[in-house]
């Protein structure tokens, strides 16, 4: 008989225990206990087997009945037990959720003044009106037809005139900057260099060297406040009041770009408007006309001879050294031994034949077969007299090394040769000359860098 109360309280409690809402999780532990309370009724009754009614009683066993009745009022008792804590869960939800939910304030569309909205009765329409607006403000106000004579009539509203902000007036500069074009510096030649003037409005030290982004020279001379023309620098109570800047438009390269030259004005005028200075420009194609005709006769008389000497056996670099120093000349870090002028000049050099730099090493073990002495025309003072000189020394090291002076074309040079070459020179040099350009002079050696 116990095993059919389990499986009565059983079939009333499948595997698992009662499927309980989300909010019911809390009758788990009730279905726990009374599952272990029927194992533990269970284990009590094993032993126990009913075998049909006892031959001498006519009525079932009354202690197993009370068992029954005793197992069905504690199964009903947990059903209305568990009844209830849901009834009461259920009821508190519904509160909690008429409370998140209830309206506390009154609502925009029907708790508003009548007027504002049709109340369904009324058909006429509705005019708007402004709260807390007097009767006769209130009223609807009819238009009125618009003329000539009503606006005529109709007060005219003066326009405000428009605010005119006053130019920014910059204060004079120290010199005028157009007086800054008469002064001659040594370090700048106009017929070589695209000259910016910028003055100043009051005397400036300078926190640094300004840079400007060109691969032509650049130079940079200012005015200090007490009147003295010198290089730019950025020294500690030096002040400047005005500033040429010479950029150079011809060299061995070529003539520069209208590109470049506009970007160099672009920046003197970036430099003079930080400085609040006034800035000149000479006129641009004028100055690159200039500028080209100057290339194309620089084209004309540029010129470099080259004397080979051709010794009877290769010389040692050794031997080489000592016999060029004692003739004056000194190795330079290009590479070449040079012969220098009083003034620190080179007039000419002399470099392996094949072009191979000079250095200390290879003058130590190094034989070299043939030898060449450079004259670089336009850049040599002294005209035609400095090339002799050069002849002389080639031929006297010549004769140190028992060979022969040579054309590229390792042909013997004759004095018929040389002579014809002396001549060309001459030309040369006159023609410089009546440009006004001294050969081996600054200008000279700056176009033909």
């Amino acid at each position: 008989m116990a095993d059919g109360a389990l499986r009565g309280f059983a079939a009333l409690f499948p595997a698992g225990g009662p499927k309980l809402r989300g909010h019911d999780c809390v009758l788990f532990p009730l279905s726990r206990l009374f599952s272990d309370t029927c194992e533990q009724i269970h284990n009590s009754c094993e032993g126990f087997r009913y075998n049909g009614p006892h031959p001498n009683r006519s009525r079932p066993d009354p202690d197993m009945s009370e068992l029954q009745i005793g197992l069905l009022v504690l199964g009903a008792a947990i059903i209305a037990l568990v009844f209830g804590f849901n009834v009461f869960q259920e009821w508190r939800f519904r509160r909690k959720t008429r409370q998140a939910f209830a309206r506390q304030h009154p609502d925009v569309l029907l708790d508003v003044p009548k007027n504002h909205v049709r109340d369904g009765v009324k058909a006429d329409r509705l005019e708007p009106v402004l709260t807390g607006a007097s009767p006769v403000a209130a009223e609807r106000v009819e238009p009125v037809a618009f003329s000539a004579d009503t606006a005529a009539a109709a007060p005219q509203q003066a326009e405000p005139e428009p605010v005119v902000e006053a130019p920014r007036v910059r204060p004079e500069p120290v010199m005028d900057v157009d007086e800054l074009k008469l002064v001659d510096l040594a370090w700048l030649d106009a017929s070589l260099d695209f000259i910016a003037d910028v003055a100043l409005t009051t005397p400036h030290a300078l926190a640094s060297v300004p840079r400007f982004n060109t691969t032509r020279r650049v130079q940079m001379i200012g005015c200090t406040e007490q009147g003295r023309w010198q290089p730019v620098e950025a020294l500690p109570g030096v002040r400047y009041v005005a500033f040429r800047i010479g950029l150079q438009l011809v060299d061995r390269s070529g003539v520069l770009s209208e590109a470049d030259l506009g970007q160099f004005c672009q920046q003197v005028t970036q430099f003079a408007d930080a400085h609040e200075a006034a800035v000149s420009f000479p006129h641009r194609h004028e100055q690159l006309i200039a500028a080209r005709e100057l290339d194309q006769f620089c084209a004309e008389v540029d010129v470099m001879i080259g004397i080979n000497i051709a010794p009877a056996a290769p010389v040692q670099g050794s031997r080489l050294r000592e016999v060029v120093e004692e003739a004056g000349f000194a190795l330079e870090p290009d590479g070449a031994f040079h012969y220098l002028s009083e003034q620190g000049h080179t007039l000419y050099t002399l470099t392996a034949a094949d072009q191979t730099p000079f250095t200390p090493h290879t003058l130590l073990d190094k034989p070299f077969a043939a030898l060449t002495l450079v004259y670089d025309v336009p850049r040599v003072e002294g005209g035609v007299a400095s090339f002799d000189q050069a002849l002389a020394f080639a031929r006297n090291l010549a004769g140190e090394f028992g060979g022969q002076l040579v054309d590229d074309n390792r042909r013997p040079l004759t004095d018929a040769g040389l002579t014809r070459i002396r001549q060309q020179l001459a030309q040369i040099y006159e023609r410089m000359q009546e440009r006004e350009l001294t050969p081996g002079g600054e200008s000279a050696l700056r176009l033909f860098a």
